[in-house]
């Protein structure tokens, strides 16, 4: 049976139906006094600061996920 468009799956997500947001890989600002994050907004491409890693707001109000890139492993 074909599926028509409100059935189909469109989300990134584990289960139909949830959307994942985007992510944005940060760089890390060392600034005097505590450590920052800078990435860049998947939405406004504008770069804007954050004090974690994980789930964060932006200024401009869209959501996003800051996930540093993976790790190389020892043989």
């Amino acid at each position: 049976m074909p599926q028509t468009g409100d059935d189909v799956h469109q989300g990134d997500g584990l289960f139909p139906g949830e959307s994942a947001p985007p992510i944005a890989r940060p760089l890390v600002l060392v600034t005097r006094g505590r450590i920052e994050y800078l990435g860049r907004c998947p939405h406004c491409q504008n770069m804007h600061r954050h004090t974690h890693l994980g789930k964060v707001t932006g200024p401009c109000g869209r959501k996003y996920e800051l996930q540093p890139k993976a790790k190389r492993r020892a043989a």
